[in-house]
């Protein structure tokens, strides 16, 4: 049997490959994709292969760049147990999408049954509807559209009226801050006249001792000019201390004399006796 030559561009899935091959490039993505899916849906079928099956996947998935990402993609889903969103085309996404939609009453609409098939013909799944009752509906529908308006509106104030009073709460913490700063100012001010104060008051205690100081200086340069005085009242007792010892002297050496001159007369007396 002859080995089946590859035919170049079958792994990327370039557009000259497609073009022989007679698809486009998104039909020979999606094939590719499809068969790598199944490829890897087969070798999970059991968890006890799930690891090995993962570097299979990768390399049967890799027929594209998108295909490698998707695959990619898949094997992570089931490995780690990902969301199938990300292996669900636009379809199912969508499908999805009507169920989440479905749960709040709201339904796909049947464009087909609305549409009809016969162009000549009434034949659209539609109800009949009188023109009175029409616009009887209508009338009140838009009595509804203006309720829910006038709610809207009523919650649009009641927003705006919230925003203002979070401004007008943030505009109080403002006035806050602003006395606080104030007291803090104030703050400062009481401990400069502290400090004023006890300025003040060092300055009252220098001036007290530099007087203190003088008077003591004036009492010492009293004391000095005492000194000169008293040092010449020593020196006049002393000096009328020797005039008295002077007296004395006279005063014993005429002692003196009178009791020699006395002793002469008694001497004399005597030889002339």
């Amino acid at each position: 049997m002859p080995v089946k030559k590859k035919e170049h561009g079958s792994l990327t899935g370039s557009k000259r490959y497609a073009a022989e091959k007679g698809k486009t490039v998104e039909e020979q993505t999606q094939e590719n994709h499809a068969k790598a899916m199944d490829k890897v849906k087969s070798r999970f079928q059991k968890p006890v292969d799930a690891v090995n099956a993962v570097a299979d996947g990768v390399r049967t998935i890799a027929q594209g760049v998108k295909t490698v990402e998707r695959a990619a993609r898949t094997v992570r889903q089931a490995v780690n147990g990902g969301s199938s969103t990300v292996t669900d085309d636009h379809k199912q996404s969508l499908s999805k999408a009507s169920e989440i939609a479905s749960e709040y009453g709201i339904k796909e609409i049947e464009i087909s049954d609305l549409l009809g098939s016969d162009p000549y013909s009434a034949d659209a799944n539609i109800p009949d509807m009188k023109a009175v009752d029409a616009n009887r509906e209508k009338l009140k529908i838009q009595r509804q559209n203006n309720a829910l308006e006038v709610r809207l509106e009523k919650i649009k104030q009641g927003r705006k009226v919230v925003a203002v009073a979070t401004e007008q709460r943030r505009l109080i913490g403002d006035f806050v801050d602003f006395s606080t700063v104030g007291i803090e100012t104030a703050t400062k001010v009481v401990k400069n006249q502290i400090a004023d104060t006890k300025y003040q008051t060092e300055q009252s205690k220098l001036e007290q001792s530099e007087e203190l100081l003088y008077q003591q200086r004036v009492a010492t340069q009293g004391t000095m000019n005492l000194t000169h005085g008293i040092e010449d009242e020593w020196v006049l007792k002393f000096q009328l201390q020797g005039t008295k010892n002077d007296r004395l002297r006279l005063e014993i050496e005429g002692s003196h004399r009178d009791n020699d001159i006395k002793r002469e007369e008694l001497e004399a007396r005597l030889f002339d006796s």
